[in-house]
């Protein structure tokens, strides 16, 4: 499980007719800057817009029940199998 640590402190606030006219660049900032962004209906805090973690290495390319048994040294190992596989049985090189 991931933990998300948010600066709301430093998060923007804005209204949501404010949010809804501007989301695309609201997500943007959010995907690539990391910044976060708090919603509010009628002054009140209502929502949080946060990025989320970015996926790395072969565990998180992995889904499923497969994504316990993917790491990178097992990669390593299964990189040319195929290859492999097809010149031992056909004598012909990859």
């Amino acid at each position: 499980m991931t933990t998300l640590t948010i600066d709301l402190e430093g998060a923007a606030r804005m209204g949501i007719a404010e949010a809804k006219a501007h989301l695309s660049s609201i997500v943007e900032r959010a995907e690539k800057n990391g910044e976060a962004a708090i919603l509010e209906r009628y002054g009140r805090p209502a929502a949080l817009v946060v990025p989320l973690p970015r996926a790395t290495g072969a565990q998180h390319r992995a889904r499923g029940i497969l994504a316990e048994y993917a790491d990178e040294s097992a990669l390593c190992l299964e990189e040319g199998a195929f290859a492999r596989a097809m010149e031992a049985k056909h004598g012909i090189p990859a």
